[in-house]
């Protein structure tokens, strides 16, 4: 387990993850998250969910396709210095279903994230 200490906009938040991906700027998953949330230029962070089908041709599907966009003042997509990817397992269809969560991060934000001895291992800032 990993302990992630986030400082967003003067807001800190501590959390136990199983596992952390930080996608930084240059990076092909940067610039793939960039353009998933393309129709917002000032994501704060985002949730996806992948479409799964019951059938091979796709016409029945179980989970539809879900992207969920939360804004934030006085930042642009293009500024963000990394993205914290959280990936988030399906209740509903496990390992199919398993969504992720991206939270963009700007300078000026924090991110550290910790291993199981309290040793910081990363830092994002």
């Amino acid at each position: 387990m990993f302990t992630v200490k986030t400082i967003i906009d003067g807001v800190t938040h501590i959390c136990q993850q199983p596992s952390v991906s930080i996608a930084r700027r240059g990076s092909e998953t940067f610039e793939e998250t960039l353009r998933l949330t393309n129709n917002h230029s000032n994501p704060d962070f985002a949730f996806w969910l992948p479409a799964i089908f019951e059938d091979a041709e796709m016409t029945k599907p179980i989970q539809e396709e879900e992207l969920i966009i939360s804004e934030r003042l006085n930042v642009l997509d293009t500024d963000a210095i990394a993205i914290l990817i959280e990936e988030y397992a399906s209740k509903s269809v496990p390992g199919a279903g398993d969504g992720c969560r991206y939270q963009y991060i700007y300078p000026g934000d924090q991110v550290y994230v910790m291993n199981s001895h309290g040793s910081t291992i990363e830092v994002v800032k």
